[in-house]
């Protein structure tokens, strides 16, 4: 069973304190760092390894998803983007990085990729309980 798998067994189960909102074909959920306030990640509920590999009503489906919680995100930090990251090469299971990016990132280079910052995630590892506080502040943007 892949990581995301097995994470998706907990938000099924109601113990995912990182589960921000359960949708159609995915879960919407905090990111286990906050390098980039606010990153979070939604992921296929089904293991599927590929984009391609979905019937294309769930593809756009499921890309619909993405974009509302892309815009909870925008709308709630004050993002002035979203970068999108789905690569699927370390866990091959489709799922997308949400990264909200903020003027003041984008000031200093606006090229800068966001996995070039990975070596500093681990610094921003968020706890079970902070997770918790912005799945709360999070769910109210999605009823």
């Amino acid at each position: 069973m892949c990581l995301i798998c097995e994470r998706n067994e907990l938000s099924k189960q109601g113990e995912n304190p990182f589960l921000i909102k359960e949708f159609k074909h995915s879960y919407f959920v905090v990111g286990d760092h906050q390098y980039f306030k606010g990153y979070s990640l939604l992921v296929l509920k089904n293991h599927v390894e590929d984009l391609t590999d979905l019937p294309s009503h769930i593809q756009a489906e499921y890309l619909a998803e993405v974009t509302r919680a892309a815009k909870a995100l925008k709308n709630f930090y004050g993002a002035v983007r979203i970068n999108y990251s789905c690569l699927g090469n370390f866990v091959p299971h489709v799922h997308f990085h949400l990264f909200p990016r903020y003027e003041a990132d984008l000031v200093d280079d606006r090229t800068k990729n966001p996995w070039h910052c990975i070596e500093d995630f681990k610094n921003f590892t968020l706890s079970h309980s902070e997770a918790s506080e912005i799945v709360g502040q999070l769910k109210g943007l999605l009823v």
